[in-house]
């Protein structure tokens, strides 16, 4: 068995979990905001909303590659892990100095390298 497997798959599980938490969060939350209290266009809003949920639904079809592709060597889970990566990197890294919203994205930042850690020792093994 190769080194990364195992852990590959409860990456790939967790990954599955935080896309579809994602996808119900953005779902409940998306009719909360009041006319009072909405800053952009419709046009962005709408922009937001089809982000929110292409990146939750990214992160469910990476899970799930990675669990179709746990037993094999494979560059695409490699990949699929360095696109999950690197954008919650980019977005931890222009957080303000809120202490409540670091903590959580560093748990969110988490995730994504367990994930391509382990893809990568899956392909190097």
């Amino acid at each position: 068995m190769r080194s990364g497997t195992k852990h590959l798959r409860i990456a790939s599980v967790l990954q599955i979990v935080l896309g579809v938490s994602s996808i119900l969060l953005t779902y409940f939350l998306a009719g909360e905001a009041d006319e009072t209290t909405i800053l952009v266009s419709g046009e962005e809003a709408l922009w937001a909303l089809v982000t929110a949920y292409a990146g939750g639904g990214f992160q469910v079809l990476a899970g799930l590659i990675g669990l179709a592709l746990a037993k094999k060597k494979s560059i695409l889970t490699v990949i699929l892990g360095v696109i999950l990566f690197i954008p919650q990197l980019l977005y931890f890294m222009h957080l303000d100095g809120n202490i409540g919203l670091i903590v959580f994205n560093i748990i969110l930042l988490v995730i994504p390298y367990y994930y391509l850690h382990n893809a990568w020792k899956n392909f190097k093994a």
